[in-house]
């Protein structure tokens, strides 16, 4: 399989100036403005905070996630959504620094990684950071930047275990389906930014998580039998989609996700996380199938529970840390923008891979 039949080329501009609503600054929790104008205010006042929460150095992070290239590349990916690059936007300066914070910690071996032991370990940070930079791409005058992506690149590949996936370690041994969703993710961010990326990893990682799918539609952990849960199919659903594969896989997967929804109060402190990759998942089945309706009928409550449960600074609470809740949120209340080159406008596929 050539890697042009795995991952569609779909590149998207940044409409830069685009992704932003106008409206008033309104009191939290009241909803007598029109909905696109509360998310508006909402996002501005996430990003005000979350600027402001950017360490010296152009990390975000705090507690135990402070310094994490996780947690700064997800603060980078939501400052893009919302239409701030290295290069043009009202944060531009705020992108940049976080871009420079994430290529100085690629190694000489390709991890992308900080302070990330309170994630288990530094492969969920490179998936994030890989893809952040690879967003970047042609944003930034850095000729350093594609040696780390590079670099990234040639390292997943090492790292990936012999059934296809990867895990919190960089070693190929063990490996689980939201790691390897990620990696997956970020493969294709790698294809946009036109670093190569070998046919047989990404092919090998859309098949380890497509043996993970139970027979109820959902998505389990780890190859050993176990049950469905809602964060960990909706970032395969994301991930497959990407990959081009379509079907009943999918549609079972959104299925069993419709009858298991994700939300704000799930005690599993995983509801922004799942909401986040939920958010992806269903924006690009919208842009696949046309489907406004199922796309709206979604996204309207999460977007108004998003809305009632930002804190008065402006920023979301997330049992990590505040810097990536704020970052998740924002992510989610920007999708239908499409600013990210990884949300592809035209993502309707001819065809499963071949």
């Amino acid at each position: 399989m050539q890697r042009e039949h795995l991952f569609r080329t779909l590149i998207v501009g940044w409409c830069i100036g685009g992704g932003f609503w106008s409206g008033p600054v309104l009191c939290h929790g009241v909803h007598a403005a029109e909905p696109s104008q509360l998310r508006a205010d909402a996002v501005q006042r996430g990003l005000r905070w979350l600027v402001t929460a950017q360490q010296e150095d152009g990390s975000w992070g705090s507690r135990g996630f402070r310094g994490s290239v996780a947690v700064t590349a997800q603060g980078m990916l939501a400052v893009f959504s919302a239409a701030s690059t290295p290069a043009a936007g009202p944060y531009a300066e705020s992108s940049r620094r976080a871009a420079s914070y994430l290529r100085r910690h690629g190694h000489d071996d390709g991890l992308i990684a900080a302070n990330e032991a309170a994630a288990h370990g530094p492969m969920y940070g490179h998936a994030f950071a890989t893809l952040a930079l690879a967003e970047s791409w042609g944003e930034l005058a850095d000729p350093r930047l594609v040696d780390v992506l590079v670099r990234s690149s040639a390292f997943i590949a090492g790292t990936q275990s012999q059934a296809g996936g990867w895990r919190y370690q960089p070693i190929p041994g063990d490996a689980d389906i939201s790691v390897t969703a990620s990696m997956l993710v970020a493969l294709r961010g790698l294809v946009l930014a036109g670093v190569d990326v070998d046919a047989a990893t990404a092919e090998q990682a859309v098949g380890y998580i497509l043996a993970l799918q139970n027979e109820d539609g959902g998505f389990r952990y780890m190859q050993a039998a176990g049950p469905s849960a809602s964060p960990r199919t909706a970032a395969a659903l994301f991930a497959l989609q990407l990959a081009g594969v379509q079907g009943a896989v999918i549609e079972q997967g959104f299925a069993w996700l419709d009858q298991h929804p994700i939300r704000l109060d799930d005690a599993d402190g995983y509801a922004l996380y799942g909401l986040a990759a939920s958010a992806s998942a269903r924006w690009q089945r919208r842009l696949a199938t046309d489907d406004q309706a199922t796309w709206t009928a979604w996204f309207e409550p999460v977007a108004r529970s998003l809305v009632d449960r930002q804190q008065e600074d402006g920023s979301w609470t997330d049992p990590s840390c505040p810097e990536y809740g704020t970052a998740a949120a924002i992510s989610i209340l920007q999708t239908p923008a499409g600013l990210l080159p990884i949300v592809a406008a035209e993502g309707r596929r001819s065809g499963a891979p071949e």
